[in-house]
């Protein structure tokens, strides 16, 4: 039996487009999951390989039943191919589910067409009651976790998000979680050297990208005008709880300039607002400190400000530990999965004084 990754027939979690027939997993830790009864499962997957090299194909992993380890990883180095999901030796009832481990800019994976070896596809698995959305950046994806030290450079192979705190914190509070988040990013500029004059804006920073489904894959499979890119709808995904853990790539642009540091905050404070539009019932998390703290006291201050002006009791600050030394770190001086433990049972315990849960 074949069919698609429709939700009819799939779990979908994350933001993910549906074009043509194939679902997209762009965003880190978006998924698809099915049940069936049979003895194998097989997929076919698109990717837009050849256009990035090998240290930035896009990757992903087949989780088996409720398994807390993948059972493989698979690295998408074909423009398209079949891939074997799960395979037994007895007919029984099997849920799959497909983890995009590499974030949205590198490497897409189309999953256009799923096999089983039978005709009893069950219903797909239930989403969970408890929702976050996590907004990030690198350090939400999980940007180069598994590397062995801060002196290896970024590779997909090394990007885990279900070592980061994001889907750590997801796990030990039993919630489902959204992340849209992508490597450098921010609110005023990406990531920036040292000696730059001028910020980076012409990728599309977090507070445009939020809008849309998946800004990334939509200018690569729909290029052309931005505005006509998938919007994402906010009636697909409610949270109870948003978390935004952006402002590090931000510090490398502001560094101790207080006009600069200014205009992140009050750009915070607009970003806030659009979250706010978006999401009226939901507690919002605002938090940083874990790589860079230089623009913290401008986010306590942005969320202060918007809680007054709005007279919105439901926006909350955390200011993170920063990283230690002896903790050891991932690739580009990124949290090591030490810290990004610690970080998830900070942030749950957080949650769960705001939550009640």
């Amino acid at each position: 039996m074949k069919f698609t990754a429709t939700e009819s027939n799939v779990r979908v979690t994350g933001r993910t487009l549906f074009l043509k027939n194939t679902r997209y997993l762009g965003y880190s830790g978006s998924s698809v999951s099915f049940r069936f009864v049979g003895k194998k499962a097989s997929a076919l997957i698109a990717s837009d390989a050849d256009f990035f090299g090998e240290e930035l194909k896009g990757r992903i992993a087949v989780y088996i039943d409720d398994a807390k380890e993948p059972a493989q990883r698979i690295c998408l180095d074909k423009p398209e191919a079949v891939y074997t999901l799960y395979e037994g030796t007895e007919e029984r009832e099997v849920m799959v589910t497909i983890v995009k481990y590499s974030e949205a800019p590198f490497g897409l994976c189309g999953i256009c067409e799923i096999e089983i070896d039978t005709d009893r596809l069950l219903p797909a698995p239930a989403h969970k009651e408890r929702k976050l959305e996590i907004i990030g950046d690198s350090i939400t994806c999980g940007y180069g976790v598994e590397a062995e030290s801060e002196a290896i450079p970024f590779h997909t192979q090394t990007e885990n998000p279900t070592k980061s705190y994001s889907l750590l914190t997801a796990g030990l509070l039993d919630a489902e979680a959204q992340l849209v988040s992508w490597s450098g990013n921010g609110i005023i500029s990406h990531y920036v050297e040292e000696t730059a004059t001028e910020r980076r804006i012409e990728v599309g920073l977090m507070p445009k990208i939020y809008q849309y489904t998946d800004f990334s894959a939509s200018s690569r499979l729909t290029p052309g005008d931005e505005n006509t890119f998938e919007k994402w709808d906010f009636t697909r995904f409610v949270p109870q709880l948003i978390i935004v853990n952006l402002g590090t790539n931000d510090c490398s642009w502001c560094k101790d300039i207080q006009e600069r540091k200014d205009h992140y905050r009050d750009e915070y404070v607009k970003f806030l607002g659009y979250i706010r539009k978006n999401n009226p019932q939901a507690q919002i998390l605002c938090m940083l400190g874990t790589m860079d703290t230089r623009v913290l006291t401008e986010l306590e201050q942005a969320v202060d400000i918007f809680a007054k002006e709005n007279a919105d009791e439901k926006v909350h600050f955390l200011s993170l530990p920063p990283q230690k030394a002896e903790d050891g770190y991932g690739a580009d001086w990124h949290p090591s999965p030490y810290t990004q433990r610690m970080t998830a049972d900070i942030v749950a315990a957080e949650v769960r004084k705001i939550m009640n849960w």
